[in-house]
């Protein structure tokens, strides 16, 4: 039985690596990520492998399609199947690994549960991060449309130079702008998608002013460089607010993470000591503790989070 178990977790953490090779591996094509954003003409799936009608076919669901917009908007370089295949391998092989540290069915289990909420903070994480950069950017963006509008350029084009000369995120996302356009979509889809993945207030303004200005006429480029000008100030506003509530939300994250080191260091102490709070009825203790803290981590955020 113990040689199971060892070949299980050996398996499992080949599975754990192969997954993290993955998510840093190389760049993958920007248009693949979003399922609803493909033709889906039998002609254009006719050579897909077998993963890629297995992605397509998880992604017509509606969990797969909201994970797929999810990770479209984190920059994800995995699909949709490829995440789910990683946390569940994460999931079983974090059981077996808790199973022969803690040689119990509860310790397995504890563990799995824990770390099957680990690839969705990653990926929440790395969303948020990126949408944060994405919005410092806008202006920027929106000075170099200006520009591009005044020497002549038009929209399209002028989105076309941003997709050149910015960085990322913006760079991707206009690419995909671009791409989209130039596959038929109109200007009025192709950045209506930008908002859907982007979740920003202020790209919906300046999309909401450019399909304005479609319908009814006007300088594009003076209404642009107003908004430009609202939205540095309001950047600016939000980074001395985060500058100003850095060290409470530092110092809270520390002391609900301070719980999960002792105790992981604890465990390896002294197995046999940890694992008596995992019996009845003293299972109660670590359950309603982690409760606890995740309260406090919400209710800290409230109070540290302000509207602008």
């Amino acid at each position: 039985m113990s040689i199971l178990i060892t070949l299980s977790v050996i398996a499992a953490i080949i599975v754990i690596f192969a997954g993290i090779l993955q998510i840093i591996g190389p760049d993958k094509d920007v248009e693949g990520r979003l399922g609803h954003d493909e033709f889906e003409g039998d002609e254009m799936h006719a050579s897909d492998g077998l993963g890629d009608r297995l992605n397509r076919q998880f992604t017509q669901a509606g969990f797969g399609s909201k994970l797929a917009l999810e990770l479209a908007q984190a920059g994800a370089q995995v699909t949709a199947t490829e995440f789910m295949a990683i946390n569940l391998g994460l999931v079983v092989g974090s059981f077996f690994l808790g199973m022969l540290l803690g040689k119990t069915i509860v310790a397995g289990l504890a563990l799995s549960v824990l770390t099957a909420f680990g690839p969705r903070f990653w990926l929440k994480r790395k969303k948020d991060k990126r949408i944060s950069q994405f919005q410092q950017q806008l202006p920027d963006v929106l000075s170099l449309v200006v520009g591009s509008l005044r020497a002549g350029y038009g929209l399209i084009q002028a989105l076309k130079l941003v997709s050149q000369e910015m960085p990322s995120p913006s760079k991707d996302e206009y690419t995909r702008v671009v791409n989209e356009i130039s596959l038929g979509y109109s200007l009025h889809q192709a950045l209506a998608h930008l908002v859907e993945r982007m979740e920003s207030e202020d790209l919906m303004m300046v999309v909401t002013a450019i399909n304005i200005q479609n319908e009814v006429g006007g300088n594009l480029g003076n209404i642009l460089e107003s908004i430009a000008s609202t939205i540095r100030d309001r950047v600016k506003l939000q980074g001395d607010i985060r500058t100003m509530t850095g060290m409470p939300r530092m110092t809270g994250y520390m002391l609900a993470a301070m719980p999960f080191f002792v105790a992981v260091i604890m465990f390896f102490l002294d197995p046999e000591y940890m694992m008596a709070l995992f019996v009845f009825p003293w299972y109660i203790i670590p359950i309603c503790s982690v409760i606890s803290m995740a309260i406090g981590l919400v209710l800290m955020n409230k109070l540290t989070k302000m509207d602008t």
